[in-house]
């Protein structure tokens, strides 16, 4: 029997449901973690991103086995993406809840994310699929895992830092740009595939995964954003790091404003999670 089938099997209990988008994560004070989210349908006609939280709300289940957050982005140039980002986001949360509480946390959740992409996968008869970032902090641990383009911040001492690799064709062609004696960053940029993805929940073979080799040790100020290329896509550094220095509540307010300031004709489904750890 396959990670899955014990996770997921006909007895399992029922997973957590999403927020509903758009919708403020309800929350109690914690001594040394703050959540808020948002999320914006954009210009585009339906909403495809999907977001979940546990344990946001009560800080003893937040002590004993953490916080787990989790952001899936449905591919918008597929079949029902918002199907396959659901999917992700329910399975990654039922993932969380069944982890057993010696597990070792980056291991359990590569196998996990195997299985829940062979489930989208089998469920979407491969016309779909999802990018997906989640973070799990337990202590001062954090743990990670993306798969996709969508991104994961962390704001330390006045700056701001992608800790995932995006599976795209464009950060391909900059490790081939590497291999040459005149690195051409703006060929690289320039390149109509540059923003194809390399890698997704749903695909036939999931071959790349990014995660956390041992857990990150937060310090006290940091900050983590969770968030679609609606946002990462878009806004540029410092816009990230001024959203990112406040509390999380008005850092999501924040980003709201940056992105509608921008004012695009095609903007993204947007979606952002934002911790702030004290």
């Amino acid at each position: 029997m396959g990670l899955f089938d014990r996770i997921f099997g006909r007895n399992a209990s029922a997973p957590d449901k999403p927020a509903a988008p758009g919708a403020p994560v309800r929350r109690e004070p914690s001594n040394t973690i703050r959540i808020a989210n948002l999320q914006g349908i954009g210009c585009r006609e339906d909403q495809e991103d999907s977001f979940g939280i546990a344990n946001a709300a009560d800080v003893t289940e937040m002590s004993r086995r953490g916080l787990f957050a989790v952001v899936a982005d449905g591919m918008g140039g597929m079949e029902d993406g918002k199907m396959a980002s659901e999917l992700a986001v329910e399975n990654f949360l039922e993932l969380f809840r069944s982890m057993p509480e010696d597990a070792e946390v980056s291991q359990y959740l590569m196998e996990g994310t195997h299985a829940v992409s062979q489930h989208i996968f089998n469920q979407c008869a491969g016309r779909s699929g999802t990018t997906l970032v989640a973070v799990h902090i337990l202590g001062d641990a954090l743990n990670w895992i993306s798969v996709g383009d969508s991104a994961i911040f962390l704001g330390r001492n006045g700056g701001v830092f992608q800790v995932n690799r995006e599976h795209t064709c464009l950060n391909d062609l900059y490790l081939d740009a590497l291999e040459e004696e005149i690195i051409d960053r703006a060929r690289a940029e320039e390149d109509p595939d540059g923003r194809r993805l390399t890698a997704f929940l749903g695909i036939d073979e999931l071959k790349m995964i990014d995660r956390s080799r041992q857990p990150l040790h937060l310090l006290p100020g940091d900050r983590l954003l969770l968030c679609s290329d609606g946002i990462s896509g878009i806004l540029t550094p410092p816009e990230l790091l001024e959203a990112m220095t406040v509390e999380p509540e008005e850092g999501c307010r924040l980003l709201e404003t940056f992105v509608a300031e921008k004012a695009l004709p095609q903007q993204d489904n947007y979606t952002a999670i934002m911790i702030a750890y004290k």
